[in-house]
């Protein structure tokens, strides 16, 4: 069997693209932003000392903000916890009660809070979390005999 290659000559790039009038034509150039670098982080009530008078009243509500750098409006935001309701689970700052029903005096209670977010331009996401030291002291104390532990 003999094998033979058949050469045939190669369209140009004019012969298989259409012609566009080269003045009609604009260009656009998009670069990538390498020095960007996203974060996100919580503030708020991180730390709460309440009495079991206030816990038999009903859950503990607690304030949060979300704080960017590096990120581009609009925002995605996504809020979610443990042993509680988030109010508002799209907003930058939002409530969230913290169902303590049932503790007692010298009860640490430790619920995790994470907020994820989306810059609208890239689309990176960020999650950032923490933990709410919620101290159940007595009325009559000042909070100063608990000392929460250190948040690293």
């Amino acid at each position: 069997m003999k094998k033979t290659l058949d050469y045939r000559e190669v369209p140009s790039l004019q012969q298989i693209q259409p012609f566009f009038p080269q003045e009609r034509i604009a260009s656009v150039a998009v670069v990538e932003d390498s020095d960007r670098h996203p974060k996100a982080s919580i503030k708020g009530d991180i730390s709460i000392l309440v009495t079991e008078q206030e816990v038999a009243r009903g859950p503990i509500t607690g304030r949060y903000t979300v704080e960017t750098e590096d990120t581009r409006e609009p925002l995605f935001v996504l809020w979610r916890t443990q042993n509680g309701a988030v109010l508002n689970c799209s907003a930058q700052s939002t409530a969230i009660a913290f169902d303590l029903s049932g503790a007692r005096v010298g009860q640490l209670w430790t619920p995790v809070i994470t907020v994820q977010v989306t810059d609208a331009d890239t689309h990176d996401t960020i999650i950032s979390g923490t933990f709410v030291q919620i101290i159940v002291r007595t009325s009559g104390s000042t909070g100063r005999e608990i000392s929460p532990l250190p948040l690293g």
